[in-house]
């Protein structure tokens, strides 16, 4: 039997400045086991991965993994995270996972090598992807593989950021909306120069852009948003069942042995991070 708290090590082989704050790190597994947890990542799912002498953290991929790589872009938010960002070429880590449940597969979809815990539900043609901030990084992941994901429908991208420095993967949203044939439709917080788009919270892009129809919604972002989002996709007839939310939550053992992570009858680490709206809409302190 697998031990699922031992780590697999890794090696970092590169980094690269993404934004004020905010890195990506390459990190190469070590060994054969290390390699196959990375293949069995899918998006909306999370990494263990450890410090030696500071500590574990949870991290979902910005790009699924293939097995010779793991990309994470990771900011600068606390004590694990500083250490992180301090790390140099070269240096030793630790990876176990994958944990969770994440973002459901529609049924046209060729990919049969992932179990989803909605594999039965009747999903929508189209998506709605309605994001703020960092979490473009987990979202990412799901973006890149869209095609097989998500074959037939329309997709849109509703996408916020504090400032256009602070938008993730900037570099890669023409592709996107060329190769990829997103909708994609962007929103800062404050207006600055040059500035040409919406401004206003991420809200703001239903007054902005017509939003699809006959779609599922999948939300990331910080908890503060979900509740205003929520309320828009209410007035655009959305149903709870069709909408899917990304939870943060503060995790441990990443097993659901520590309950550090529970959501009412759920541990985030392995019911989640991916729920649908009406699995946890009468939970007081879900969202």
């Amino acid at each position: 039997m697998d031990n699922l708290y031992k780590s697999h090590p890794a090696k970092l082989v590169k980094i690269k400045i993404e934004a004020p704050g905010i890195k990506r790190f390459w990190f190469e597994p070590q060994t054969v086991l290390g390699r196959e947890i990375l293949k069995k990542c899918w998006p909306g799912q999370i990494i263990q991965l450890w410090l030696p002498g500071f500590g574990e953290a949870p991290f979902a991929p910005c790009q699924r993994p293939d097995g010779e790589l793991l990309e994470l872009c990771i900011c600068q938010a606390g004590h694990i995270t500083t250490k992180l960002h301090a790390l140099k070429r070269g240096a030793k880590v630790g990876l176990r996972g994958p944990f969770g449940h994440g973002w459901p597969v529609h049924p046209e979809s060729k990919i049969l090598n992932y179990e989803s815990r909605w594999k039965n539900q009747a999903l929508k043609k189209n998506l709605l992807l309605i994001v703020g901030g960092l979490g473009l990084v987990p979202t990412r992941t799901f973006i890149e593989d869209i095609h097989d994901l998500w074959p037939q429908g329309k997709i849109q991208i509703f996408y916020g950021a504090r400032r256009p420095d602070e938008m993730l993967f900037r570099q890669e949203f023409k592709r996107w909306q060329k190769n990829l044939g997103i909708d994609l439709q962007l929103t800062i917080d404050q207006k600055c120069a040059g500035w040409r788009g919406c401004v206003g919270v991420v809200t703001e892009l239903f007054n902005y852009a017509t939003c699809v129809k006959d779609a599922n919604a999948f939300l990331v972002g910080p908890p503060v948003m979900y509740k205003f989002v929520l309320e828009r996709l209410k007035k655009q007839c959305f149903e709870d069942q069709d909408i899917f939310l990304s939870l943060e939550r503060r995790m441990h053992c990443a097993v659901g042995i520590c309950q550090h992570c529970a959501v009412g009858p759920y541990y985030v680490c392995q019911d989640g991070p991916v729920f649908r709206y009406d699995e946890i809409k009468q939970i007081s302190n879900a969202i």
